[in-house]
């Protein structure tokens, strides 16, 4: 979404609606064009008027020209003399979704009218997606994505709308298979909509699952620091889903092997591909090892033990975790070790708060046990210089 638009129009109002009617009435080849456009424009509404008549007609004019004369029909419905933009955008989003033979074009028109509006900018937005599927350009609103927790604030729609605006658009991007895409508009929904709407259990369950599910997608405290999925787990609104969350955030790959064998028909009826959740489980386990053993050598052994893989397959896994940006570090291949510089930890709880104090008095013990090595150093720096001085001197004699 840019900017708001602003237009242009040279000439007297009416001249501008005659103008425009003229042209609605060659595209709809009235017999007297100039009757048409005299007719409409002695109407008591001339714009409201301007957009029935363009229904079905306007969207479909030659690419070249449709852009500009949407434009001179949005400056017409903003001027003094009209309701204002919001007054049409209905109407006309939903027409030019719907009529536009151009994608390009009728999503250029959608993107004026968006900004340009107002109170009507969730109704153009949901029309954006309604045309991007039909004209195969739902790549282009991708972009948009990670814009959505800010777009939705500004929209002044009820809840429930831009509820079903998310959702739409999360529809149309898993018909695409754009999953990554629909798990970022899911967070999206939880982050700006919040638990409180109808929608937001069945839209945490589905993040959940996809979570679990998506390869590309590691870090599970982007959806389980929501606030939303918080008070919707912690109210246990959200079922086996918030019982398959908790074991996403604190099971190692062993436990959640005996997790995944004890409620294999109910992570079924999720939708969880078990292949595919025991993964994305090796990864965060081996993220987990590295976060706990910082600094430390980590033998391949005992991530080939902790993951349950061969220890010739352990350096790949930790290639994956690499990629996957939960750890940072360092393979030693003569040794078979790893050792982690940077991990993440998937919750921070007392246990990780307990060993980030431990570390911070073994970093104090550390500093504490330089400093004679410091002092030393300075008192030998100081004799050093006070040696050097007195060798340096000169007497000069008469």
């Amino acid at each position: 979404m840019g900017a708001t638009e602003m237009f242009f129009v040279d000439g007297e109002l009416s001249a501008q609606i005659t103008e425009l009617a003229q042209f609605i009435g060659a595209l709809k080849q009235v017999g007297d064009a100039d009757k048409f456009a005299a007719d409409l424009s002695a109407s008591s509404d001339p714009v409201q008027t301007l957009v029935a008549e363009s229904q079905g007609v306007l969207a479909k004019a030659p690419e070249d020209k449709v852009e500009a004369a949407y434009n001179q029909l949005f400056a017409l419905a903003a001027s003094a003399e009209s309701a204002g933009i919001d007054a049409i955008a209905r109407n006309v989003s939903e027409d030019v979704a719907a009529h536009a033979d151009s994608g390009v074009a009728g999503l250029r028109v959608l993107n004026n009218l968006y900004n340009l509006a107002d109170s009507s900018r969730a109704q153009v937005f949901s029309s954006m997606i309604v045309l991007a599927v039909r004209t195969h350009m739902l790549a282009t609103l991708v972009p948009q994505i990670s814009q959505l927790p800010k777009l939705l604030s500004e929209w002044s729609a009820p809840s429930d709308e831009k509820a079903d605006v998310v959702v739409a658009l999360r529809n149309a991007l898993d018909a695409e298979q754009l999953g990554n895409e629909a798990y970022e508009a899911e967070l999206a929904f939880l982050e700006a909509v919040g638990a409180a709407n109808a929608q937001s259990v069945a839209v945490a369950t589905s993040a959940i699952v996809r979570f679990a599910n998506l390869s590309a997608v590691c870090d599970i405290d982007a959806l389980a620091s929501l606030d939303s999925v918080q008070e919707l787990s912690k109210g246990g609104k959200l079922g086996p889903a918030g019982d398959l969350l908790n074991a996403l955030l604190t099971f190692d790959f062993k436990q959640w092997s005996q997790f995944a064998a004890d409620k294999a028909a109910l992570l079924s009826e999720l939708g969880v591909d078990s292949d595919k959740a025991g993964d994305k489980m090796r990864l965060l386990t081996v993220a987990s090892i590295a976060a706990d053993n910082l600094g430390q050598d980590v033998p391949f052994s005992q991530v080939s033990q902790a993951i349950a893989v061969d220890e010739e397959d352990v350096e790949m896994w930790i290639i994956d975790v690499i990629r996957s940006g939960l750890m940072q570090g360092k393979m030693n291949q003569v040794s078979r070790t790893l050792v982690p510089t940077r991990s993440t930890y998937r919750t921070f709880g007392a246990q990780q708060w307990q060993l980030l104090a431990e570390r911070l008095d073994q970093w104090k013990s550390s500093l504490e046990s330089l400093q004679p090595v410091i002092n030393n150093a300075k008192l030998v720096a100081q004799q050093q210089a006070l040696q050097m001085a007195g060798q340096s001197r000169v007497t000069i004699k008469d």
